[in-house]
């Protein structure tokens, strides 16, 4: 299986998510680190998910890679998701509840997107105007229940850097909804002076977007040097959160993803892998051999 992927720009060059021109093929891809790291996370995962279930029954409740590398990813705070491939499915689009949040007015896309037969008519729970957006934002209890509503929540690309301040800790403290970001139309590439403009939407490209972050994990860059990625469910099995945890690492690992991926390749290697659930203690899986120490113990023992 294959996994073709797009991706997308500011004017100024920054990459905001998706994907890329080449592939990952899922059924060549053999597990990071060699044979060993793949048993032992087999037998984390096994002795967590055993654990979960005995101590909580049956759950859907997510399982968690943690990747501890040398550097931080980020100078500064970081609020764009960036979307990781796995072969395994998180979610499925039709089965989640989802908001989409446009700019000011949302008439322009919200008629294309609602239209009867379109691929996007049953897509979202609600379509939401910035302007709607910041009125409801003005009480802490009015954004709970907005969270409480939504499964998930993508919005338009040119106004996604302005909901930290709109939907605050609520929905950002420890990256718990945070918005993903979604382009309603694919982009012209010709500059248009902003009088002459006309707004677009197009249906297909959105839906693409949306079940690709469904269907996909993610991560933000962090400050610290830790990196939090869900990659699978208690109710999944340990073969299946391997496979998309082996998925994760290589995207992450490998130059050929950038500028999403590829981010642990120089100044920024992988010390250690731990799964967990968010109650749970971290079981490592992999933890890197330091070289240095490795010369100075072959001295000692010479």
């Amino acid at each position: 299986m294959v996994l073709k992927m797009f991706s997308f720009h500011t004017l100024q060059g920054r990459f905001f998510l998706f994907h890329h021109s080449s592939g990952i093929n899922f059924s060549t891809m053999s597990f990071p680190f060699g044979k060993k790291a793949e048993s032992d996370t087999k037998k984390a995962l096994k002795s967590l998910i055993a654990h979960e279930l005995k101590t909580n029954g049956p759950s859907h409740k997510y399982i968690y890679l943690v990747i501890n590398t040398d550097k931080p990813l980020a100078r500064e705070r970081d609020y764009v998701p960036r979307i990781i491939p796995v072969p395994n499915r998180m979610a499925k689009a039709s089965e989640s509840s989802i908001l989409l949040i446009t700019k000011d007015p949302s008439t322009p896309y919200r008629e294309p997107i609602l239209k009867k037969g379109s691929p996007t008519e049953d897509l979202f729970k609600d379509i939401m105007p910035l302007k709607k957006l910041r009125s409801l934002s003005k009480t802490t209890k009015s954004l709970k229940k907005l969270f409480s509503d939504y499964e998930v929540v993508v919005a338009d690309h040119r106004v996604h850097h302005l909901l930290p301040d709109i939907l605050g800790e609520v929905f950002y403290r420890g990256h718990k909804r945070v918005p993903f970001m979604v382009q309603l139309a694919k982009p012209d590439g010709v500059p248009v002076k902003k009088q002459d403009k006309v707004e677009k939407c197009d249906p297909k490209y959105v839906r693409d977007q949306v079940r690709s972050i469904c269907k996909n994990t993610f991560y933000i860059p962090a400050r610290d040097g830790t990196i939090t990625v869900k990659v699978g469910y208690v109710d999944s099995t340990a073969d299946e959160v391997t496979q998309n945890i082996a998925s994760v690492v290589e995207f992450l690992k490998n130059p050929k993803f950038k500028p999403a991926g590829g981010v642990l390749k120089h100044n920024n290697q992988i010390r250690g892998l731990f799964v967990k659930t968010n109650e749970s203690a971290s079981l490592p899986i992999y933890k890197r051999v330091d070289e240095k120490k490795e010369d100075l113990d072959d001295i000692d023992d010479e």
